[in-house]
């Protein structure tokens, strides 16, 4: 019998917990930034980016009454403290360093470090939006999980960025890493885009491989818990699960789609997001709302537990889009299925010539397959298998456009939206 991929994980992953052969495993080393042994530094999206900034970093080792020195232009240096959290996990223990930056000028380049003590990293620069923000655009990735190794991740981002390097912002649509516990995978997620990645505003969205255990099993998503602070949604035990922020006229809603993977650890979280959606999308009044969720409204050869069926609506699409068409959402892009798919206007179980446009995507990362098209939604789908490609999003009072590139430079298609 030839072993499939996963099985062949699982059954590694046993063997190695049995003969606690985890210690030999290399580790990647910390990745200095200056002379303080920092990782993965990064900045985080907040509900207004004009504003505020969320920067994170972590560490192996604790990292005592250190804190965050920064400055715009010649005006007096200021210093936040910050906070931290730790996780043992996969035999390793990572602490999660945030401050959050508060008051800050619209339109401003600010520079920081990292300081403890009498030493610190080197300076870094991120620049906060402009008060009034007209049209811009951002990247969409999807599914940067990969096997083996990171490269080709790494590779892709730094050649989307070299393309458009005047977007605003970035998003990882779901499934950063492959498994959700493995130490090596959040190591070279990051590794392979450090450097570039403090440069740039992360807007990072949780998929159903961060749900994933050592051993393929369902489980809390802590290392993401901790990797991200992200805005408040009023819900403390699913804070950075879900969340919504403003940027120029687009109006943000970012959606947890993993109600299989955490229905033995949050059973109510499809309630309470459906209940803070309806209270997000009236509290706000931005031209045009658009969704960032995961797992896609349509199922590809994949057993939905609810509507018990391997094709057309997943059950997240009849989970959400029933709320979508009643907020009058325009945009919804998602990932999961590791292609590229574009139904256009649909309502709820129907295509229709109003309702939200839905777009998937991706992937990112090296793992491609091969992806039936769904004759009744399919507007337009790329080829198979399917090349590693992104989507660039503009945005303006106007217009919406979503336009797919390759990652070796093909142009898929562009689709606008005008209201």
């Amino acid at each position: 019998m030839q072993l499939s991929r996963r099985n062949f994980l699982i059954l590694s992953g046993k063997i190695i917990l049995l003969l606690g052969l985890g210690g030999f495993f290399p580790r990647l080393a910390a990745a200095a930034s200056g002379t303080l042994p920092i990782e993965a530094l990064r900045q985080l999206i907040t509900s207004d980016p004009r504003t505020s900034r969320t920067i994170m970093w972590q560490s192996k080792t604790p990292l005592d009454e250190c804190r965050l020195q920064y400055q715009a232009g010649n005006a007096p240096m200021e210093s936040l403290p910050v906070s931290c959290n730790s996780l043992n996990e996969d035999r390793v223990t990572n602490y999660y360093y945030t401050a959050w930056l508060k008051d800050l000028i619209p339109a401003t380049t600010y520079r920081y470090r990292i300081w403890q003590g009498n030493i610190s990293t080197d300076w870094h620069e991120f620049s906060t939006a402009p008060a009034d923000i007209t049209d811009f655009s951002a990247l969409i990735f999807c599914d940067s999980q990969c096997g083996h190794t990171y490269d080709s991740w790494g590779n892709a981002f730094r050649t989307a960025w070299q393309r458009h390097a005047d977007a605003h912002f970035f998003a990882i649509v779901g499934d950063l890493v492959d498994n959700g516990q493995q130490e090596w995978q959040w190591q070279h997620f990051f590794a392979a885009i450090q450097g570039i990645l403090p440069q740039h505003l992360f807007v990072p969205v949780m998929g159903n491989h961060e749900c994933y255990s050592l051993i393929w099993k369902f489980c809390r998503p802590r290392r993401y818990e901790l990797s991200y602070n992200l805005p408040a949604n009023g819900s403390p035990e699913l804070q950075n699960y879900f969340y919504s922020y403003d940027y120029g006229p687009v109006h943000f809603i970012v959606l947890n789609t993993q109600m299989l993977e955490l229905k033995d650890i949050h059973p109510d979280i499809l309630d309470k997001q459906k209940a803070w959606l309806r209270q997000d999308a009236k509290n706000h009044h931005a031209k045009w709302q658009v969704v960032l969720m995961h797992k896609d409204i349509l199922a590809y050869d994949e057993y939905q537990e609810v509507s018990k069926t391997m094709m057309s609506i997943s059950d997240a699409g009849h989970a959400f889009m029933p709320i979508f068409d009643e907020l009058g959402i325009d945009l919804v892009l998602t990932g999961h299925m590791h292609t590229y798919r574009n139904r256009g206007h649909i309502r709820h179980l129907e295509p229709a010539d109003k309702g939200p446009v839905y777009i998937m995507s991706g992937p990112i990362g090296n793992q491609q397959y091969t992806v039936p098209a769904d004759k009744k939604f399919d507007r337009s789908a790329i080829y198979q298998p399917t090349p590693e490609n992104y989507l660039l999003l503009r945005a303006s009072n106007e217009k919406l456009s979503v336009t797919c590139y390759t990652v070796n430079g093909e142009f898929v298609e562009t689709y606008e939206i005008s209201k």
